[in-house]
């Protein structure tokens, strides 16, 4: 339900800052680990969900319009699947020390460690110029062809 209001909201919205309000969205993904690992009433878990899964549409139609935008359309194919390789290529490694992790310090200690894990990568990339500069135009990129 979440990720269909958010398409819907990222449809509407216009933003001058495209890709930091994206990875602003990335932060309430924390919520619903946290709120797991302390062992929150379904409920407010569900509501936490719900509102991650608008922040992660609205990230995902921000970036993918920003990248649209943005990158020449001759390298835009090379670009997606760099993007796609550095989203998922440690996802196999993560999967593979959940478990374990979670054995060892406890499963409320695992969830809210990757609550940690998503507020301190997120404000990593906060701290990139780039991420907090580039403005959202309607002008294609050099080289690229206007429709």
């Amino acid at each position: 339900m979440g990720t269909v209001a958010g398409a819907g909201l990222a449809a509407r919205v216009r933003v001058g800052r495209p890709v930091l309000v994206a990875v602003v969205c990335t932060f309430p993904a924390a919520v619903p680990l946290a709120l797991l690992g302390a062992r929150a009433p379904l409920w407010l878990i569900a509501a936490a969900m719900f509102g991650a899964g608008v922040a992660s549409d609205v990230f995902g139609v921000l970036w993918a319009t920003t990248v649209q935008r943005e990158i020449p359309e001759q390298v835009l194919s090379r670009v997606s699947s760099y993007d796609w390789f550095g989203s998922l290529a440690l996802a196999p490694l993560g999967l593979l020390l959940a478990g374990p992790v979670a054995a060892a310090v406890g499963t409320g200690r695992a969830l809210a460690g990757c609550a940690a894990l998503v507020v301190l990568a997120t404000s990593a990339a906060l701290l990139s110029p780039q991420v907090r500069a580039l403005r959202g135009g309607t002008e294609p990129p050099s080289g690229a062809t206007a429709p």
